[in-house]
């Protein structure tokens, strides 16, 4: 079982990040993430809820004009916008996903997310062998 200790934003104590099963509660992580000072500081907020040697999942909150600047991640991702709107540049294509909505990326395809509104997604990164 990998868990992660207590941090300064998060002082509450250890929580499991890879176990044999993990399950999260979605909505309370977005609550917990939009009380913590990351949240009033920055212009996102995320936590990791799963991570594994090939596979990691976070759940991100932005505000509204917040960015994740232009990369490419090694590994296949899938996006889901839990709450909210973006747009998604890929591949120089402007792409406008709203709650619900799930895209998936192949591996180094570079993009840049934009929260047009202020929005919760759900990232997941598999990344093979």
């Amino acid at each position: 079982m990998k868990t992660t200790d207590a941090t300064y934003n998060r002082p509450e104590g250890e929580r499991v990040l890879d176990a044999p099963y993990v399950v999260t509660d979605i909505n309370a992580a977005m609550v917990k993430l939009m009380n913590e000072n990351g949240w009033e500081e920055t212009d996102c907020n995320g936590i990791t809820l799963f991570k594994t040697d090939n596979l990691t999942t976070v759940l991100i909150c932005m505000h509204t004009g917040s960015r994740i600047g232009e990369n490419s991640i090694d590994g296949t991702v899938t996006l889901q916008i839990v709450e909210g709107e973006v747009e998604l540049t890929a591949e120089e294509e402007v792409l406008t996903l709203h709650t619900g909505q799930l895209m998936m990326l192949h591996h180094n395809v570079t993009h840049s997310i934009l929260a047009t509104e202020e929005t919760v997604m759900l990232l997941t990164n598999h990344v093979c062998c």
